[in-house]
């Protein structure tokens, strides 16, 4: 089968989609597909795989990127699939490219249009600017445009699932779950060293690239969390920042705190490896969207973490649900350190978890149809 994948990031281009897609595109061509990458040329890089043809279109996403696009894929001809990696912000025009919607919806009958949501739409909230409500309205037309012009639909955890069949109740929108770009093939504690005693407390780790929203969480828990607990904390990801602002308010603390620093994604598997237990904090609750969690319950490292409204009954025995109050989190974490035959065991649940529903060969079975293929040719790549 041929495939074309259009991405509005690759690699050498950092973000969660481009590696999802490169991976994607690799594991295709593992299992024999002819892949076809289309993407923007600053991120475009075609020796990344030898098995995967990728077409650099022009840069900002307007007209000429648009034109590129329908001339490339016309002169590739009328077979094949079009797999459409879906993000709203994603695609320029200040995240309401409608014009390349409306171009899906044009060759709905023309070509095979497969959509992947990995987002929906910009939320509604109480006391937003007006502006934001707007860009929630666009993206939700643009959603409907976009399911109405694909003749199969995913997206990655059942509450994306449910606001896309409440736009447009006749799509039959499948669930495909994301697959972690970080590589655990070489288990093992990293030999980053986070102290020279002897007597080393116990580390968590918290895998996070630290935007706004996680620093308000752990400025609101940290404080009360760290006092009088026995562990310290390593951030997984660019971590200094928020070191610094925290220990200037809480000097007591400066020393309990390590980071990587920011890290590729292939090379952050040791590190959360090497950590006793992970806390994974979000302010819409643990959920199958978002990388950093993936990558957590693929680690097989205990994971800790709070429910929301994204949060999904899938996880129930896999992962430590807390409530997002410090002292409950330090108990739980506490408990877990204590007891390290039923840490092992929640570990153990969340790597079986994350193999049976997300791995990357999961999603190629669901792709290609195929399952005895796509699981032979993983689980070739994960002991290679």
């Amino acid at each position: 089968m041929q495939w074309h994948i259009i991405t509005g990031e690759y690699p050498p281009q950092r973000g969660g989609v481009g590696d999802y897609t490169y991976l994607l595109a690799d594991g295709l061509a593992r299992v024999g597909e002819e892949v076809h990458v289309w993407a923007p040329a600053a991120s475009a890089d075609v020796s990344r795989s030898a098995a995967v043809k990728v077409h650099a279109l022009p840069n900002h996403f307007g007209v000429r990127w648009l034109l590129a696009l329908h001339r490339g894929l016309s002169a590739e001809g009328k077979d094949g699939t079009v797999l459409v990696q879906y993000v709203p912000h994603l695609f320029g025009w200040k995240a309401m490219n409608l014009a390349f919607c409306l171009w899906m919806a044009l060759h709905r009958n023309k070509k095979n249009i497969w959509v992947m949501f990995h987002e929906v739409a910009y939320p509604f909230r109480t006391g937003q600017p007006l502006k934001h409500d707007f860009l929630a309205v666009v993206h939700r037309i643009m959603a409907w445009i976009v399911l109405r012009s694909a003749s199969r639909s995913f997206t990655s955890i059942e509450p994306y699932k449910q606001l896309l069949n409440k736009l447009a109740p006749k799509a039959q929108v499948e669930l495909l779950r994301l697959f972690s770009n970080v590589p655990f093939n070489q288990p093992g504690i990293s030999d980053f060293k986070r102290s020279q005693s002897s007597d080393a407390r116990p580390l968590v780790g918290i895998f996070s690239s630290f935007g706004k929203n996680i620093w308000d969480l752990l400025d609101e828990t940290l404080p009360d969390l760290l006092k009088d607990s026995r562990f310290d904390l390593l951030f997984v990801g660019p971590g200094a920042q928020f070191i610094r602002h925290f220990s200037r308010k809480y000097p007591a603390f400066k020393h309990r705190f390590w980071t990587t620093g920011r890290l590729n994604a292939l090379d952050a598997g040791p590190y959360i490896q090497g950590c006793d237990l992970l806390l994974q904090l979000y302010p819409e609750g643990a959920c199958g969207a978002r990388g950093t969690f993936t990558a957590a319950l693929a680690s097989g490292v205990p994971v800790i973490t709070t429910a929301g409204p994204l949060t999904e009954p899938l996880f129930k025995d896999a992962v430590a649900f807390t409530e997002m109050k410090p002292h409950e989190i330090r108990r739980t974490i506490e408990e877990l350190l204590a007891d390290k035959v039923a840490a092992r065991s929640l570990g153990a649940a969340s790597r079986q978890l994350y193999e049976e529903n997300f791995d990357l060969s999961v999603a190629l079975a669901a792709l290609t149809g195929d399952s005895a293929i796509a699981l032979a040719e993983c689980a070739m790549a994960r002991s290679a």
